[in-house]
C-alpha cells in the first residue's frame, strides 16, 4: 500500500514536535475493556472543547479540542501563520509494558488512522508512525509499512522497560531506519506514576532521560555504526551537554573506548537534531554552543505547552537570525530527503 506522499509548505515555520491523540476507536475500546493501562480519550459531558486522557484509570491531563480535532487544530495554526505540523504520539500510547502481540496491532491501527487523518489540508501535516519496540524482531518490520502509509518516520520512547536503547537487541530497527532514511524521533518518558502529579513527574524525569539515552547511543556505538540515521531528539536533548565532555574524558583514559566511540563524543552528538524546548535561553546557549544552531528546527510540544519556543529564540544572549533558522530554514533541510516527501520541481 503506498500511502499520502506530503508536498513541503509554503514559506513559513513549520513545528515538528507536535503530538496528536486519536479518539476513542473500536480498537482502543476492546483493550481498555480488558486493561486500564491503555491510554484513552474521554470526551466530558460538560463541555465539548476539551477532553481527558486517563491512563492506568487515572487522569492523566485535560486537552483542548486541537489536540484531537485536525481541522479545528489547522484553523487554529494557520491563522497564527504557521505553515505546517509533523503530527506524533502523545508519548503515553506507546504503550512500552504491553503483551508484544497487542501492542504491534495497536501500533498498526495508530499508523493507519494517522495516515488517514493527513491527507489533505494542502499539505500541512505530515506524520511519525510508532512501532512495538518491546518485539525488537517485529518493530523494523513495521518501519517498512511507515513508509508504505506515506509517514516520515517514526517516534520512539528513549527507553523500554527492558533495555535502553542502546543494547544490541535494537541494532536492527536501527539498521532498517537508517536504510529506509526515516526520521526517528527521540521522545523523552519516564515512570511518573511515584509522583503525587503526573505533569511534576515530567518536569523531573524527562530531561534527564533523553539526555541519558543520546550519550548512550554515543557510548555504545550506535551512533557510530549507523552514519545515515535521521536522529531528532526532544526536549533540547536533555543533559547530552553535560555528558559530552566526560564521554571525551573516558574516551582519552580508556582507549578501549574508540571501538565504540571512533571519533569524538561531540562529533556525534552534531549528528543529532534538536527541539530547543529547554525553556532557559543559558541551557540554549550551551547546546548550540555544542552542535551549533543548524541542527535546531521549531519544536513545540504543541498542544500541551501553553508557551511560544520562538520567545525564547529572541532572547539577547542568542545569535542573530536564530529565530528563522529555526522556524523555517532548518525544519525544511530536515524534513527534505525523508521518504515521502515531494519536491516542488
Amino acid at each position: 500500500m503506498s500511502g499520502p506522499v506530503w508536498a513541503p509548505p509554503e514559506p513559513g515555520a513549520v513545528d515538528v514536535h507536535t503530538h496528536v491523540v486519536p479518539p476513542a476507536t473500536s480498537f482502543v475500546e476492546r483493550l481498555t475493556a480488558t486493561d486500564p493501562r491503555w491510554a484513552r480519550l474521554v470526551r466530558r459531558a460538560d463541555r465539548d472543547d476539551v477532553a481527558d486522557v486517563v491512563v492506568a484509570g487515572r487522569l492523566f491531563r485535560t486537552v483542548r479540542r486541537v489536540a484531537y480535532d485536525l481541522d479545528q487544530r489547522h484553523a487554529e495554526q494557520a491563522a497564527r501563520g504557521l505553515a505546517g505540523q509533523v503530527l506524533s504520539a502523545m508519548p503515553e500510547l506507546f504503550a512500552t509494558w504491553a503483551p508484544a502481540a497487542e501492542a504491534a496491532d495497536y501500533c498498526r491501527a495508530f499508523n493507519e488512522w494517522l495516515a488517514e487523518q493527513v491527507v489533505g489540508y494542502d499539505g500541512f501535516y505530515c506524520g511519525l508512525g510508532i512501532v512495538p519496540l518491546q518485539d525488537p524482531a517485529v518493530a523494523p518490520e513495521l518501519l517498512a509499512e511507515i513508509g508504505r502509509l506515506g509517514l516520515l518516520g517514526v517516534e520512539i520512547p528513549c527507553a523500554t522497560p527492558d533495555a535502553p536503547l542502546h543494547d544490541r537487541r535494537f541494532d536492527e530497527f536501527f539498521t532498517e531506519a537508517e536504510r529506509l532514511g526515516l526520521l526517528v524521533f527521540m521522545h523523552s518518558v519516564g515512570s511518573v506514576t511515584e509522583f503525587d502529579h503526573a505533569m511534576a513527574g515530567t518536569g523531573a524525569i524527562f530531561p534527564a532521560r533523553i539526555g541519558e539515552a543520546l550519550a548512550g547511543l554515543i557510548a555504545n556505538g550506535v551512533l557510530a555504526r549507523h552514519p545515515g540515521l535521521r536522529l531528532l531528539a526532544s526536549h533540547g536533548g536533555g543533559g547530552l551537554p553535560a555528558s559530552v565532555a566526560r564521554l571525551d574524558f573516558v574516551r582519552g583514559m580508556a582507549p578501549p573506548t574508540r571501538e565504540s566511540m571512533p571519533e569524538p563524543a561531540a562529533t556525534y552528538a552534531r549528528r543529532i537534531w534538536f527541539d530547543p524546548l529547554v525553556f532557559d535561553a543559558a541551557v540554549l546557549c550551551l547546546l548550540i554552543e555544542l552542535v551549533g544552531t543548524d541542527r535546531l528546527v521549531l519544536g513545540s510540544d504543541y498542544p500541551f505547552l501553553p508557551v511560544d519556543p520562538a520567545e525564547l529564540l529572541r532572547d539577547p544572549r542568542l545569535p542573530d537570525g536564530l529565530v528563522d533558522q529555526v522556524r523555517s530554514e532548518n525544519p525544511r533541510r530536515l524534513l527534505a530527503d525523508a521518504p515521502g516527501t515531494k519536491h516542488e520541481e
